[in-house]
């Protein structure tokens, strides 16, 4: 289903999360992008793009989150509630349920927020109770502990770092001081404690009217290619469907990508924001997690050694230099000049959660001096485009 869409028909397995054969395409203009390639369905896609949308095996804490769920397998909640996600408005139902999009989507329905958080942060050790498994939660992809709460009627999204550090939640912050400073559309980020964790907090980019895409699901719509760097092509697809300013917003994600240092920026983690009734892509999604960065899963002496790693990942290509980004950045959009004063409030944020994190005062001063250099690094690749 799509929203109240009947999008396609067909025979689906519980103990494997994925159809076993399609017997009827009802609506093929509201197929997932995901499970599409030249314009056909794909069996195979569409079972990689529903599993997607459950929590993986690599999750932090997931052990601990399946014993108090009582749960055996993460995947084992995708169907619990319709395979309902807050990320779009695509569901799963059998065809003699009766049920429709305005009374089960989470949108706008309640929920045991605190249940599944508990027992996704929580270093109690007890059961989380039969209704916290009947929540948004169980769609969440993503390596970091997450849950989504409802705050005020808004969606919120609580995520937590890595166990040693817990460096992520203020890169979040961080990222998103740099957007407001040079003007750039992003995810906006506040840090918080919940559960003894330091968690960053967002709102929902979407709505029971949009969905969003990935990166990835939208390469699945033609032949992009193997042999060559996707960027260009990933852009033309975004411009051929009427997105404005596509090469300059993917701009405005490499140089956050930069300054951070983001080591994480697969294809599921950026994207475009679609119309849910039309289908109509709408405009790229906000920049969003940017967190994985700045030395944030090494030891205290690998801090400032980053910049000389290949760590950069964009499309289909892995492992090389941030400096290579350079090329793809239209540095007459920034002022750099804005940043000057953010590497202070940097270290002082991550001094202001030092008593929680346990990191060093080395590790603050690394990290501080890493995003220095960063901002540096980026104005003098300015001045030599300008002299030019």
């Amino acid at each position: 289903m799509h929203k109240n869409i009947p999008v396609v028909q067909g025979t689906y397995s519980f103990s494997h999360h994925g159809f076993r054969e399609i017997t009827n395409i009802i609506t093929p203009e509201h197929l997932p992008l995901g499970s599409v390639r030249d314009n056909q369905l794909s069996l195979h896609r569409l079972n990689h793009w529903l599993r997607w949308r459950g929590i993986p095996q690599y999750r932090v804490g997931l052990l601990q989150l399946e014993s108090r769920l009582e749960i055996h397998d993460p995947l084992d909640l995708l169907e619990r509630e319709y395979s309902l996600s807050v990320s779009d408005t695509y569901w799963l139902k059998n065809t003699d349920d009766k049920a429709e999009w305005d009374e089960i989507n989470f949108f706008h329905r309640s929920f045991d927020q605190n249940g599944f958080g508990q027992a996704m942060f929580s270093t109690l050790n007890k059961p989380a109770g039969h209704y916290a498994r009947h929540t948004p939660n169980n769609t969440t992809c993503g390596y970091h502990r997450k849950a989504w709460f409802r705050r005020q009627n808004d969606l919120y999204l609580l995520k937590g770092g890595s166990p040693f550090y817990q460096q992520e939640p203020i890169n979040e912050w961080l990222a998103s001081q740099v957007a407001d400073l040079l003007g750039i559309h992003a995810v906006h980020y506040d840090v918080e404690i919940y559960e003894n964790n330091i968690v960053s907090v967002c709102e929902s980019t979407t709505d029971d009217n949009t969905d969003l895409i990935t990166a990835g699901d939208i390469l699945n719509i033609g032949t992009p290619p193997q042999d060559q760097f996707q960027l260009p092509y990933y852009i033309s697809l975004l411009q051929k469907q009427g997105i404005q300013d596509a090469a300059g917003k993917i701009s405005d994600m490499l140089v956050m990508d930069y300054l951070l240092m983001n080591s994480d920026r697969h294809n599921q983690n950026h994207g475009i924001l679609v119309d849910a009734a039309t289908m109509q892509w709408k405009d790229i999604a906000p920049v969003f997690d940017t967190g994985t960065g700045l030395g944030c899963l090494v030891s205290d002496d690998e801090i400032l050694s980053q910049e000389t790693q290949n760590i950069c990942e964009l499309f289909n290509a892995k492992r090389f230099s941030h400096e290579l980004l350079l090329s793809y950045i239209d540095f007459k959009r920034y002022d750099f000049t804005t940043l000057n004063n953010l590497p202070r409030a940097y270290g002082n944020k991550l001094v202001q959660y030092q008593q929680l994190s346990g990191i060093s005062n080395k590790r603050i001063e690394n990290a501080y001096r890493l995003f220095y250099r960063r901002i540096n690094s980026l104005k003098r690749a300015a001045l030599k485009v300008s002299a030019r």
